[in-house]
């Protein structure tokens, strides 16, 4: 029966952590659930550093573009082929989800 006095906190690093994992989990179940429903039509999601002009041109290369969100690193392909996600990562997109997710987003 050992009790710890109130003036004990958890450490700044420990905070961080938490809130690391917490946000990792979040992100990656968003992820997970927002994997595009029609393989003709996806979103892909560029790196954020190659800005507008390279995700369009990269994303050009995966499908005809739909839309760009107002992310500019998002960007709405359709494609003929039931293969939008894949050819959206090989032409460079970190992940793709479904373009309904990103309707808010889009411009």
């Amino acid at each position: 029966m050992f009790d710890k006095p109130s003036s004990e906190r958890l450490p700044l690093s420990s905070l961080i952590f938490i809130g690391l994992i917490a946000v990792a989990s979040v992100a990656g179940a968003t992820v997970l659930g927002a994997r595009p429903l029609d393989p003709h039509e996806a979103a892909g999601v560029f790196p954020p550093w190659w800005g507008r002009e390279a995700s369009l041109l990269a994303a050009s290369d995966a499908g005809a573009v739909l839309a760009v969100g107002t992310l500019p690193f998002i960007v709405i392909v359709r494609t003929p082929h039931a293969d939008a996600p894949a050819r959206l990562r090989a032409a460079g997109a970190l992940f793709s989800i479904d373009p309904g997710r990103v309707a808010p987003c889009a411009a």
